[in-house]
């Protein structure tokens, strides 16, 4: 039996890349954000959708985070839409 380790050891969120100026970087929006800020709650699931729904706002998040020299990969948490 094969067990993924790197999936169990993954934070919960959703993984997606931004471009900076020509390089691709790689964020997590985390868990927590996604369901404080961008689910729905007749909706849960759809976290790709939420994404698509605000992605010029969690990008330019992301993208603030990295200009502040947050280490890689870029991490957003519900406290970065406070």
């Amino acid at each position: 039996m094969t067990i993924n380790v790197q999936a169990a050891a993954r934070p919960a969120g959703l993984w997606f890349s931004i471009r900076i100026e020509s390089e691709e970087f790689i964020a997590l929006l985390s868990k927590d954000a996604l369901e404080q800020h961008f689910l729905k709650e007749d909706a849960p699931a759809e976290a790709r959708a939420a994404y698509r729904r605000n992605r010029k706002l969690i990008d330019a998040v992301a993208r603030k985070k990295f200009l502040e020299g947050c280490p890689r990969p870029i991490k957003i948490d519900a406290a970065d839409f406070a």
